[in-house]
């Protein structure tokens, strides 16, 4: 009986694990469209942005090379998006404006990256959270 027991317990805590693993894994997405790749350049840099509890990007201005990839990764218990497009004073408030290069779709936890294979300014927002001002910029030379 006493086997039956343990067995049974490794069994539950195997599968509260599996399940745990599932809702912390990466969100990676590479994008879409010829400026997104899965594997950056070699000598390539993955910057951080953070995405804060406190509706921020941190940082939320970054320059960095062609070819490097930034990756935005939710650091509070608050849900977010990151969507490239500019943001617009509307009559009813702020809204977001997607020119259609990335958009990570809402992530409770983990994180977004995107490759930017061509130099510009690539402005990008929090749709949920557009209103508190939650926007920023990647300047890519």
């Amino acid at each position: 009986m006493k086997k039956v027991v343990i067995v049974l317990n490794m069994v539950v805590l195997l599968i509260m694990f599996s399940f745990y693993g599932c809702g912390i894994a990466d969100q990676t997405n590479s994008g879409s469209g010829s400026d997104s790749s899965t594997t950056p350049p070699s000598g390539a840099t993955t910057h951080i942005v953070e995405m804060t509890g406190d509706y921020e990007f941190v940082p939320s201005s970054l320059t960095i090379k062609q070819g490097d990839s930034v990756k935005w990764v939710v650091t509070g218990i608050k849900a977010h998006e990151v969507g490239s497009g500019t943001a617009i004073e509307g009559p009813d408030g702020r809204k977001g404006v997607p020119d259609g290069l990335w958009n990570s779709g809402k992530m409770a936890s983990g994180s977004f990256t995107y490759t930017f294979n061509s130099t510009g300014t690539f402005p990008y927002y929090c749709n949920m959270h557009i209103d508190q001002g939650m926007t920023g910029t990647i300047t890519v030379k």
